[in-house]
């Protein structure tokens, strides 16, 4: 949807529907513009923080701090360059990775850990990629990062026991002493979609398949041996679910389009 004569566009407004949260190796390379722009990328060494709670998504913080310094003339000033820049985030899986983040330890066979709560020293690369209804994909990466809190939520019956991480995000030189990297990916599709695999085979009417491949940004939509699926989602730009629709058993091949062309076939069976 392009924009009135206002400048209003409600095709740039941004609704999260996905994304992820996830953590490298401190000394990870940060993607080059090109690569961090391409939906196929993968970020070696990372690590997915799994689930998040409902109101627990990427919560990024950038303000400066210190006083602006000021001069003898009457209107003329500068920032300090100090910043405070964070990442929040609530993990609704307690799992090693999280207790690891919590603690800076990795639990033994027996799942203990001594617990500093002074806090730890350990860096990483942060990354996180967010994907809106309209079909834009946000990613950053910030590779100075460290743990600055962790609040375990109150433990109540029937609700999630997040927990809450928040990451001090430092300048880097590995991206010019800027704290993070941005890219705002657009919908527009502009090569077409490759599918390379299907879970689970056999799937029957109702049930969801989850396709990887590559292209998947921008889909407009997903057949099966020829018949559309009942709905889909574009959960990444290498990963989309889609509801088998009704159809015979047996054999009933992928496509999946976008608006530059569509994958090749992609042998699947359909359940009985």
């Amino acid at each position: 949807m392009a924009a009135d004569a206002e400048g209003n566009d409600l095709g740039a407004v941004a609704l999260p529907l996905t994304g992820h949260v996830g953590i490298a190796p401190s000394g990870t390379t940060v993607p080059t513009s090109s690569e961090g722009a391409n939906p196929a990328l993968t970020i070696p060494g990372l690590r997915k923080l799994g689930l998040l709670t409902t109101d627990g998504g990427p919560d990024w913080t950038t303000e400066p701090s210190g006083d602006p310094i000021e001069f003898w003339q009457d209107g003329y000033s500068i920032p300090s360059g100090l910043a405070n820049a964070t990442l929040a985030v609530v993990l609704a899986q307690t799992d090693p990775l999280s207790r690891e983040l919590t603690s800076g330890k990795v639990p033994d066979a027996n799942g203990m850990i001594d617990v500093d709560a002074g806090g730890h020293t350990n860096r990483y690369f942060l990354w996180t990629e967010e994907v809106f209804k309209n079909g834009a994909t946000r990613r950053r990466a910030a590779p100075n990062a460290g743990v600055q809190t962790v609040k375990v939520q109150k433990s109540e019956r029937g609700t999630v026991n997040g927990i809450e991480i928040t990451f001090k995000v430092d300048r880097s030189p590995s991206i010019n002493n800027t704290h993070f990297r941005e890219w705002m990916i657009d919908a527009i599709a502009t090569v077409a979609p490759a599918v390379t695999a299907a879970t689970p085979e056999g799937a029957l009417e109702s049930e969801t398949v989850t396709v990887t491949g590559t292209g998947f940004i921008g889909t407009t939509g997903v057949t099966v041996g020829g018949d559309p699926a009942t709905s889909f989602s574009v959960v990444s730009g290498t990963s989309l679910t889609f509801v088998m629709p009704a159809g015979i058993a047996g054999s009933a091949p992928i496509v999946v389009t976008n608006d530059a062309g569509s994958s090749s076939p992609f042998t699947y069976t359909r359940g009985a």
